[in-house]
């Protein structure tokens, strides 16, 4: 099934039923920031290898799905240590030996380096502490030879800004603070298999740790010759729950905010504040997530997976982003929002209201799970409280929406508490809850009406 059944192309969202075909021409993995240390924070108590199983479970994750390749944004170290980047050379040589999958086929590693790696003074004073000798220090920092230690390590070369083949797709890393002009030699050496991959219609992919700024982008755009590049970049920690991580910036060059997979787990929840007129509250039920992609490539698009690592599950209905000239862009403000469809209340969903916790001082609001549109998650709940006197205005995040579907606190029941002298005057007002999707579509609210104590 090609774009064409998807209604012209012009959408980013997969609709409800369908699925890509089976066989995608390349399909890799993407992680970043999963920050590995030798000890947990400032108390120094031990915690070796603390705790890499989220980077273990991405890749495992990975090799069922059978990737071509691997892409890390960077920051495997959280205090540029040696030791720390071992930690993920070791993890990745237990579930990709020699750089196999398990039918004996090259898992490509698409790797570069964040602030955190090459910071050559251990991020703060944890590694003078821990290394007052400035010679013996600079043995475990890997800024002190990142070439050497990156061969050691990976068994590959460090280079400034790389280039790979996978199946026929060109893939460009930048490593953190290497310079402009690398990338612009790297490209153009290059030059002729890009004019290829326009002419095959193929995008070609673009890593850094940052966001590429507009000079970069508009040189990507520029050196690419034609063959768009898809940019996938790290550093902020912004949760892959929000549709706000993927933008198509100016100078025409898709980027993609990678979420972080590191062991505290990322909630980091972006540029949503402008869809309800009330600030959007957060709780513990929010959760932090330990998130990656699965993309996979087609003929005429590109499917974007989005996992949770931690409880395991997807983050919601897969990215769909057809290859051509679209107006509007799937990328664009104006495509997401059509493309996001609106999250919806099951049939015969209630709330529940009742005394909080400061029993006579605040009340409970219990919103059920939005989940009766499958394939469109709900992010928020907006809620309204009215009476005579005129009405309050509420918002909150979804419960465990940085978590897998299926695995939300609670059932998914999200708790909103409401101090009574928010509330309108009177002993009768109605509460109503309306879903929303983080680009602001809206499904039907649920109501009720309740008399106050």
């Amino acid at each position: 099934m090609g774009v064409g059944a998807l209604g012209g192309g012009s959408i980013f969202a997969a609709p409800p039923g369908w699925a890509p075909p089976k066989n995608a021409n390349l399909v890799f993995g993407v992680v970043s920031d999963t920050h590995l240390r030798t000890t947990y924070g400032s108390s120094g108590r031990p915690g070796r290898r603390w705790p890499h199983k989220y980077f273990a479970a991405a890749l495992a994750y990975f090799r069922e799905q059978n990737v071509d390749a691997v892409v890390h944004c960077g920051d495997f170290a959280h205090r540029g240590q040696v030791e720390e980047m071992c930690f993920h050379a070791r993890v990745w040589n237990r579930i990709f030996p020699k750089n196999l999958a398990p039918d004996g086929h090259e898992v490509v590693k698409l790797f570069v380096t964040g602030n955190h790696d090459a910071d050559g003074a251990g991020y703060g004073s944890f590694v003078k502490n821990k290394y007052p000798d400035p010679t013996v220090r600079a043995k475990h920092v890997l800024q002190t030879d990142m070439a050497a230690n990156w061969e050691r390590i990976w068994g590959e070369k460090y280079e400034p800004v790389w280039h790979k083949e996978v199946k026929g797709y060109h893939f460009f890393g930048r490593n953190y603070k290497e310079s402009k002009e690398d990338l612009v030699s790297c490209l153009k050496r290059h030059a002729a298999a890009l004019s290829e991959s326009k002419a095959k219609g193929r995008p070609c992919f673009y890593m850094q740790h940052t966001r590429p700024l507009w000079d970069v982008r508009k040189m990507l755009r520029h050196l690419c010759r034609g063959c768009v590049p898809v940019s996938f970049f790290g550093h902020n920690h912004w949760s892959a729950s929000s549709w706000n991580v993927i933008s198509l910036y100016k100078g025409g060059v898709p980027c993609i905010q990678v979420p972080s997979c590191e062991p505290r787990g990322c909630g980091g929840l972006v540029g949503d504040g402008w869809i309800t007129e009330a600030k959007i509250e957060r709780t513990k039920q929010v959760c932090r997530g330990r998130q990656g992609y699965v993309v996979r490539v087609y003929d005429d698009m590109l499917v974007i997976s989005r996992r949770e690592f931690g409880a395991g599950g997807s983050l919601g209905e897969d990215w769909v982003m057809p290859f051509g000239t679209l107006r509007p862009h799937p990328f664009s403000r104006e495509g997401l929002k059509k493309a996001a469809g609106e999250p919806q209340f099951r049939a015969g969903s209630k709330l529940v209201i009742e005394e909080g916790k400061e029993e006579g001082k605040e009340i409970k609001i219990s919103i059920p799970l939005a989940d009766g549109n499958p394939k469109c998650r709900v992010y928020a709940y907006e809620v309204e409280i009215a009476g005579k006197s005129g009405a309050v205005r509420k918002a909150i995040y979804a419960a465990g929406c940085n978590l897998g579907m299926g695995h939300e606190p609670d059932g998914g029941t999200t708790t909103l508490l409401v101090g009574r002298s928010e509330l309108p005057k009177g002993e009768r007002f109605s509460v109503s809850a309306t879903p929303l999707t983080s680009v602001g579509t809206r499904g039907k609210a649920i109501f009720m009406v309740y008399c106050s104590a």
